[in-house]
């Protein structure tokens, strides 16, 4: 499908046709590639790592340091040769 590259301001954009844009399904961002000498526009339905930091503060929550809990400690060279008690 052809169409024309407009003057946006200092910018330059395109119209999508509204058939093409229904066939990206319901996003409101895009992310442009230029891929073999052309540009590719991918749909943006989600960010990659969205959720991470609550699950990361979850996490933090109930993980321990190993040095705080003697049942589950390992031992390691440096706790064998070269530690002074």
């Amino acid at each position: 499908m052809e169409t024309s590259i407009i003057k946006i301001g200092n910018s330059h954009g395109l119209i999508i046709p509204k058939r093409m844009l229904s066939q990206l399904g319901s996003c409101q961002k895009i992310e442009i590639q230029f891929k073999d000498g052309g540009i590719f526009i991918v749909p943006v339905h989600d960010k990659p790592r969205k959720g991470w930091a609550q699950a990361f503060a979850a996490e933090a929550k109930v993980a321990h340091i190993a040095e705080e809990d003697p049942i589950n400690y390992v031992e390691n060279e440096f706790d064998r040769e070269e530690w002074e008690w």
